[in-house]
């Protein structure tokens, strides 16, 4: 007998320790779970993406002449269990999984026996994994330190891999050029992503999903990349359509460009279909060949050997209390406006929200500063704005939304934040063209077209002056608070609590089971 590789949804990357190197290896097991595909309303997008996906890669294997079972089953488990038994394995091997809910699953099946045979569950970084650390090397990096910081790991990171390095110094002098990357949009606009044309394969995903009742969104105009083909090839139009302008205008939001200079590389990275390394490997070439300015480059790179590896470590570090996490004790249900972005008249709202609805996808600014802001503003209960973000989004997994929901968006956890990103409507207006177009006054604080977040952000401020007023980033704003006088400062509640009353909360049946597998 020969051992059976359980290859997740996740590890779809011919290098993964989960992957045989050669049929004679073992058999190979794919498991479409229907508690995982039922947990969550997902986006019927990111429904086709994992579907095809897997299936494209295990008809690549089954090519090159490996022995390849596809078991759709009532859980991971119960689809292992079938296969192990029919190919009388001689032992499992897995990777450890990225999500919590399905960690616990096959840890409890190892402890029980459930499989019948012995189970090899290699990590899921360092040699053989998909992220660059293992777990016990950024765990223990956390663990030494009192304060946890990205901007710490991210140094630490490019030391360690010499990325953008020249003579042990960050090239340019400096770790970061954030602080460059932040101008507003401009007239210029990239060439469309030339996306993928749903093949034999993902067209029969997309027939399926659309049946399925209780999902988010429809399978129409899918064109995300299923084969590492796809996603090298996406990889590529990136730096040669939009990588000069990423750095520049990675912060800018613009009506109906969903994309802009971004990569689109997410979704397939979080299926391994591209590695960690060699997109950073990639982005240090296109600098050194001048494809792409330093400043660009470094904001990329930040992107994924620093914020994408950091949060991951955070995940594991703070898992499970990071889902109950509430710093602010927020418990307003999630509105409606998420699920259906035609229902608020906020501009901002409905191209960021109507995104997500259409695409699957929203990029990183407008998921922090105007959908998580807004949450954050109006008191959101961090678990319900965690499971839109898990559902919804095509590249969100749980180890990836949950830190920076609670961490960076909500500000209900501070293992790694200091200050919750709250902004008023005057960020917004500087860094899109929402406001042009929305029928609120985004400089007006009061009155009947004043922009309810300018209200909403002071009111959030003021319900918080406690806790917050501690932070000398902050006091500046409490002085200007106060310089209002109690005039001013009541007309802004009033205003701010008579939007709130019009908010309505999500009005749905679907259920979300965080670890069902």
């Amino acid at each position: 007998s020969r051992p059976a590789y359980f290859v997740g949804p996740w590890d779809l990357h011919r290098d993964l320790a989960c992957v045989p190197a050669s049929p004679s290896d073992g058999t190979v097991v794919f498991v479409e779970s229907i508690a995982k595909s039922r947990a969550l309303p997902y986006h019927r997008k990111k429904l086709v993406l994992v579907l095809s996906a897997m299936r494209h890669f295990a008809e690549e294997l089954r090519a090159e002449g490996f022995d390849v079972s596809i078991i759709r089953a009532g859980t991971y488990v119960e689809g292992i269990t079938e296969h192990v038994t029919a190919k009388g394995s001689s032992e499992l091997i897995a990777m450890m999984p990225r999500e919590q809910g399905l960690q616990q699953a096959l840890l409890a099946a190892q402890a029980n026996n459930i499989f019948g045979v012995p189970v090899v569950l290699h990590d899921d970084g360092g040699e053989g994994g998909h992220f660059l650390l293992t777990r016990e090397e950024v765990s223990a990096w956390m663990r030494e330190r009192k304060v946890i910081r990205m901007h710490h790991f991210y140094a630490w990171m490019r030391k360690r891999t010499g990325y953008l390095m020249e003579d042990g110094k960050p090239a340019g002098g400096k770790y970061s050029f954030d602080s460059d990357n932040r101008k507003p949009p401009s007239d210029a606009r990239p060439e469309a992503a030339k996306g993928h044309a749903p093949d034999a394969i993902t067209r029969a995903a997309m027939r399926e999903v659309a049946g399925w009742d209780g999902f988010f969104g429809d399978v129409d105009g899918f064109d995300w990349p299923v084969t590492r083909k796809d996603a090298l090839r996406e990889l590529e139009d990136f730096f040669e359509t939009r990588a000069e302008r990423f750095g520049p205008f990675q912060d800018a939001m613009i009506t109906d460009e969903p994309y802009l200079w971004h990569t689109r590389i997410a979704a397939a990275m979080n299926l391994s279909l591209l590695s960690p390394r060699e997109v950073c490997e990639r982005v240090a070439r296109a600098h050194r060949e001048g494809v792409m300015p330093l400043s660009s480059a470094e904001g990329l790179l930040r992107q994924i050997l620093g914020w994408r590896e950091f949060i991951r470590g955070v995940y594991w570090h703070r898992m499970p209390d990071m889902r109950s996490a509430n710093l602010l004790k927020a418990k307003r249900p999630l509105p409606q406006l998420y699920w259906e972005p035609e229902s608020t008249d906020l501009r901002c709202l409905q191209q960021s929200a109507g995104q997500v609805r259409d695409t699957g996808y929203a990029h990183h600014i407008q998921r922090l500063m105007v959908l998580g802001n807004f949450a954050l503003l109006i008191g959101v209960a961090p678990i319900e704005l965690s499971h839109w973000f898990w559902a919804a989004f095509v590249d969100a997994y749980e180890w990836v939304q949950l830190p920076n929901v609670h961490g960076m968006a909500l500000f209900a956890d501070d293992t790694f934040t200091t200050k919750p990103y709250a902004a008023s409507g005057s960020y917004i207006h500087k860094m899109s063209d929402y406001c042009k177009d929305c029928r609120y006054n985004v400089k007006k604080r009061t009155g009947e077209d004043a922009c309810p977040f300018n209200s909403l952000f002071w009111r959030f401020m003021a319900q918080h002056r406690e806790r917050l007023s501690k932070n000398p980033r902050l006091r500046m704003l409490y002085r200007t608070w106060d310089k209002f006088g109690d005039d001013e400062q009541h007309a802004i509640q009033t205003q701010a609590q008579a939007f709130l009353d019009t908010l309505e909360p999500a009005t749905h049946d679907w259920t979300f089971n965080d670890d069902q597998c």
